[in-house]
């Protein structure tokens, strides 16, 4: 069941004890309540339901709670009541309690979670049922919460170094925008009175300012259509070619790499330890990461491999993926430690991919930085060259 717009009402019985209910609206609550002929004196509506209700943070922190307690062998459903009456989110709540009703329904936990498929990935359902195929599913959550906790890492790192490369960009169209659209203007009043022609440079930058001020409506039209022609069909049609080439930029190029890479590595070391068919786990690593390329090469191992190759021959056939991969699978295949080189794999591009969201900042700052010096700069200069050459004016 994907997650719709509902709200959690909590109503309390007769002994005082809280009870939370999930309705549409509180008319549609009330009427549950008289249906189940359950006495009530209040009922009160609180938080919404949605997809943004379930963050991945708490997500990791259900997932830690439910390996450590089933563990420390309690049952499945006395660990989702004690974790839900314990869980500050109501939202939570709500999900963990009806998990566990489906559960005393005669339900598999792999069942119950594939209802809320908003919340509970594909790979978080797979794995899931395999450890309960073979008895692990303590395992199975504990390697679920490693893949996720460093799965968020990975984006945040990402997140945190592209941060500041766009605050800069941000801060340079603010700051143009401003002296072209406040201050410029008022210079232009005081070259009025100069009885000489402006420098070309200085009557170019004021040529640009007056179209903004008198036809940013045609600007922004030609803007939002430059966008729709972009998403309609330079996209479709060349979108593979743009990929290419933005992963040939010089630092963001290896950094959309070594993040892709790490993605798929851990995914597949994960998704193998926990007893889940090769092809399977490629099939989910596929799912797991966020760049085309990296989709549609891992979908070609799988045919490749489907049609009788080894993973290391089909991975070569693919350039995206560096030659240590091939490599290392290889060595894994032939000494039968394909479990080992993955782990190789997966630690060797997380280090690398945190080697490179550090040294982003430092590499693309006095990029930025002198790109700002020059664009603004050059307004400045245009601004006032007319005043620099107010002398021969005068004469």
């Amino acid at each position: 069941m994907v997650i719709t717009m509902k709200r959690i009402y909590l109503w309390q019985d007769i002994s005082g004890k809280q009870h939370i209910l999930v309705a549409k609206s509180f008319y549609q609550a009330r009427q549950v309540l008289l249906l189940q002929q359950k006495l009530f004196f209040k009922l009160t509506a609180k938080n919404y339901i949605s997809k943004r209700s379930f963050s991945i943070q708490q997500l990791i922190v259900v997932t830690k709670q439910l390996a450590t307690m089933l563990k420390a062998g309690l049952p499945i459903i006395e660990t989702l009541t004690l974790i839900a009456n314990d869980h500050p989110i109501l939202q939570w709540q709500w999900l963990l309690n009806e998990i566990k009703q489906q559960l005393i329904l005669g339900k598999t936990i792999t069942q119950a979670l594939s209802r809320y498929p908003d919340i509970f990935s594909p790979l978080y359902q797979e794995i899931i049922a395999t450890g309960e195929i073979t008895g692990q599913l303590e395992n199975s959550f504990a390697r679920l919460a490693e893949l996720l906790e460093k799965n968020h890492q990975l984006r945040q790192k990402i997140k945190k170094a592209l941060r500041y490369p766009i605050f800069l960009l941000l801060v340079t169209i603010i700051v143009c925008l401003i002296m072209l659209l406040v201050v410029l203007p008022n210079f232009i009043d005081v070259y009025q009175n100069f009885d000489a022609q402006l420098p070309p440079f200085t009557q170019a930058v004021i040529t640009f300012s007056n179209f903004l001020q008198e036809k940013y409506l045609v600007l922004l039209c030609i803007i939002f259509i430059s966008s729709v022609i972009y998403q309609k069909y330079l996209k479709k049609r060349y979108g593979q070619i743009i990929l290419q080439l933005l992963l040939k930029l010089p630092v963001l190029g290896q950094l959309l790499i070594s993040a892709n890479l790490t993605l798929i590595f851990q995914t597949l070391l994960i998704t193998q330890q926990s007893g889940i068919p090769l092809i399977a786990s490629i099939a989910t690593a596929q799912k797991t990461t966020y760049h085309q390329l990296f989709q549609y090469a891992l979908a070609k191992i799988n045919i490749a491999i489907k049609q009788g190759k080894s993973f290391s021959l089909a991975i070569d056939e693919i350039t995206i993926f560096p030659k240590i991969c091939f490599q290392l699978i290889r060595v894994g295949e032939e000494s039968g430690t394909l479990e080992i080189m993955l782990q190789r794999l997966a630690n060797y591009y997380e280090s690398h991919n945190d080697q490179l969201t550090d040294n982003l900042t430092s590499k693309i700052e006095p990029f930025m930085i002198s790109i700002m010096a020059l664009i603004i700069g050059s307004l400045v200069i245009a601004m006032y060259l007319p005043i620099f050459q107010l002398g021969s004016v005068i004469h």
